[in-house]
């Protein structure tokens, strides 16, 4: 990071401490962010297992980088990781929860973004992008575990990285966006208010754009022309917003981040 970004996060930093966030539900109404209450603690399930999934959705062949990162996950992380891919998916899906209709059509990368959602809701535990793996994340899991919060992950440090929400969400989301995790990788406790919230505004959006994609299903990336979700959509767009909402039920550690660059 170069001086003047450092000096400018260390600013951030002072700021964003000394005015902390504090959920207002009456600021997001009509919003799914004030369909539920806040809930400041809930006995949740601390037994999740040390485990990381990952996820492969599309049928094309993995890349040498995306192996490589996979290897350097079970390498290095120091707990079991699982690939989960349309060969296995379905040992994982629930009776009681099936996927959404929809779920077939979806691109290969939002695939992946619906399904980090329901494994983190129902299954808890780790789980991260194909990227390179660089710390252990043993001390991590037992961080959240012995804490009264509901998800561990890294500090997003730039707005840029945000994703593309509108009103006062936007706005609390850039004055506050210290308090925000990254989606790459994290540790969630299952069945907590946060990531009920989360399925729960999956599955409305899913609904929404239920008829358009059986019209224009997804290609990998979600690129082709008339497929309905934007690249957000149905995850930075929810999960960001609830990180503020849930701000003091998240443990931010440098950790677990991994290497964002030559992972394709």
């Amino acid at each position: 990071m170069a001086l003047k970004d450092k000096v400018k996060y260390s600013l951030n930093l002072i700021l964003q401490s000394v005015f902390r966030y504090k959920y207002k539900p009456q600021r997001y109404q009509g919003t799914f962010l004030a369909k539920v209450d806040k809930v400041s603690d809930i006995k949740t399930n601390r037994n999740f297992e040390p485990l990381i999934y990952c996820f492969w959705t599309g049928n094309n062949e993995m890349s040498e980088n995306r192996k490589n990162c996979l290897q350097s996950l079970i390498e290095r992380s120091g707990v079991q990781v699982k690939l989960i891919t349309p060969k296995n998916l379905g040992e994982y899906i629930l009776k009681e929860h099936p996927l959404h209709p929809a779920f077939q059509y979806l691109s290969a990368v939002h695939k992946s973004d619906y399904l980090r959602c329901y494994f983190m809701n129902f299954y808890g535990g780790g789980y991260s992008d194909l990227k390179m793996c660089l710390n252990s994340w043993v001390t991590e899991f037992e961080t959240l575990r012995k804490s009264n919060k509901w998800i561990l992950g890294y500090r997003e440090t730039r707005r840029k990285d945000l994703a593309v929400v509108e009103g006062n969400i936007r706005v609390d989301l850039r004055r506050h966006f210290l308090s925000v995790i990254g989606n790459c990788s994290y540790i969630c406790v299952p069945n907590s208010p946060f990531t009920q919230e989360w399925y729960a505004e999956l599955i409305s959006r899913m609904d929404g754009y239920a008829e358009k994609l059986k019209n224009n299903p997804g290609n990998i990336w979600g690129d082709n022309e008339g497929y309905p979700i934007p690249w957000t959509n149905i995850l930075g767009s929810i999960f960001h917003p609830l990180c503020l909402k849930y701000s003091d039920k998240i443990i931010q550690s440098k950790f677990i981040k991994p290497g964002l660059k030559n992972y394709r």
